[in-house]
């Protein structure tokens, strides 16, 4: 009795780390909403939400693509550079569309694509492409609120990616060249 006893305690210690670690299968991650099956249906924040980023002599924009059924905040976007002797003015952003948040109440957001610019404060006016880092926060229809993301991305000098060349006239502020 006592070596079964000792053989179940021996084993408890083994397996109470390793199932902690997540190294043993004892059910699905309750803190990752993209394990659960139910929630499972929500996608990651990178796929939700694909943005490009251009620049010309003046401007870096930035244009977000948002899967159908998910929305980005228009409060929660920041644009820092990460090239020495550049940084940007204050974010030019559309309106957006109103919405009444259960947790945040009235807030500006955008479906389908957004595009938004900063003017571009640098020593000199190359045309080399900009580092910068974008910040920004969206849910899905569904219930899931993103914590707020932050990715990198390089602004290429010259026109906007194709997929921002022709857009709705209430998804742009200080829109690109070439757009609309």
């Amino acid at each position: 009795m006592k070596t079964a006893f000792a053989f179940l305690l021996v084993l408890l210690f083994i397996a109470t780390p390793v199932s902690a670690r997540g190294e043993f299968p004892v059910g699905r991650d309750k803190s990752n909403p993209f394990s659960d099956p139910v929630q499972g249906r929500f996608l990651p924040a990178k796929e939700a939400f694909r943005a490009s980023a251009w620049r010309d002599d003046e401007r870096v924009y930035v244009g977000f693509i948002n899967a159908e059924d998910y929305y980005l905040h228009r409060h929660q976007f920041a644009l820092d550079s990460r090239d020495p002797g550049v940084s940007f003015a204050e974010l030019a952003l559309p309106p957006g569309e109103l919405m009444v948040h259960a947790s945040l109440g009235e807030i500006h957001v955008f479906y389908d694509r957004v595009v938004f610019s900063a003017p571009i404060e640098a020593s000199d006016a190359a045309t080399e492409p900009l580092t910068i880092t974008v910040t920004f926060q969206g849910c899905s229809d569904q219930g899931l609120c993103y914590p707020p993301e932050q990715i990198e991305l390089e602004a290429l000098y010259g026109s906007p990616p194709a997929a921002f060349t022709t857009s709705p006239s209430h998804d742009t502020a200080d829109g690109p060249k070439g757009a609309l």
